[in-house]
C-alpha cells in the first residue's frame, strides 16, 4: 500500500494490464494563512527554546500540508559578539501536546481562510488545535518530542548589531518539491538548536500557507 499527499490538483494514472488508463483529480482541500510577531525575545535565549509552534489537532481527520514559510529575524539590542558562528534558528516538526506560553494564534480571527469565512482550520483552538508565538521568551513545551533532524535551518551568524535583519522564505510547495506533512496531533516549531549568545534581543515575523486535507491511500 502506497500513500500519496495531497497536492495542488494531485493526479495519478494507473496503467491497467489490458492497456487502458484512468485518471483521479483530487481536489485541494481548504487553505489557510497565518502571520505573526513576537515580542522582544530576551537575551541568552537558552538552547532548544521553542518560539513559534502549530499543532494540528490531535482529533483532525484531515492532515496539514505546509507549503510555504516565511521568516523574517531584527536584532534589537546588539549582541556583544556581533558575528557569532553558530547562531541560529531552525524548523522542526514534533508530536505530543501543545505548547504554552506567549501569544495564541488559534483563536477567532487569527488564522485566515484562504476560501472563504466558512472553513475553519485543524490548528484553531475550537478545533483543538493551536498555534502560538513566543512574547518575551521560550514558549513551554512540556510533552513535546521533535525530531532529532531539522527540515531547514536559518543562520543568524552576521545579524548581531541592532537593527540587522534576515528575512528566508521557505517553498516547500514549489516545484519538485513536496509540502511538509503534519498528522493528527503534529506540530511544527522554530527553536534555537544553540543558545543565544549575550546581550542580544531579537523580534521574529513568522508567517505559514498551507492547506488541509485528507490523505489519499490507494494499492
Amino acid at each position: 500500500m502506497t500513500t500519496l499527499n495531497s497536492a495542488d490538483q494531485l493526479r495519478f494514472q494507473e496503467v491497467e494490464s489490458i492497456g487502458a488508463g484512468r485518471q483521479v483529480v483530487v481536489s485541494r482541500g481548504n487553505g489557510f494563512a497565518l502571520s505573526a510577531t513576537s515580542g522582544t525575545i530576551g537575551a541568552t535565549l537558552g538552547a532548544n527554546s521553542s518560539i513559534f509552534a502549530m499543532r494540528l489537532s490531535p482529533t483532525s481527520t484531515v492532515n496539514a500540508f505546509i507549503e510555504r514559510i516565511r521568516i523574517e529575524v531584527v536584532t534589537i539590542v546588539a549582541f556583544t559578539t556581533p558575528v557569532t558562528a553558530g547562531r541560529r534558528l531552525a524548523l522542526f516538526r514534533g508530536s505530543g501536546a501543545a505548547a504554552s506560553g506567549g501569544t495564541t494564534l488559534s483563536g477567532a480571527g487569527s488564522i485566515l481562510p484562504k476560501r472563504g469565512t466558512a472553513d475553519t482550520s485543524q490548528f484553531t483552538t475550537a478545533n483543538s488545535g493551536d498555534a502560538r508565538i513566543a512574547t518575551t521568551g521560550a514558549l513551554t513545551i512540556t510533552g513535546i518530542t521533535y525530531e532529532t533532524v531539522a527540515l531547514a535551518e536559518f543562520g543568524l551568524v552576521h545579524v548581531g548589531n541592532a537593527g540587522n535583519f534576515r528575512e528566508v522564505i521557505y517553498d516547500f510547495g514549489g516545484g519538485q518539491a513536496q509540502p511538509i506533512q503534519l498528522t493528527a496531533g503534529q506540530l511544527i516549531a522554530v527553536r534555537n538548536p544553540a543558545a543565544m549568545d549575550a546581550a542580544g534581543t531579537f523580534q521574529i515575523t513568522v508567517s505559514v500557507d498551507w492547506h488541509e486535507a485528507p490523505a489519499l491511500v490507494w494499492s
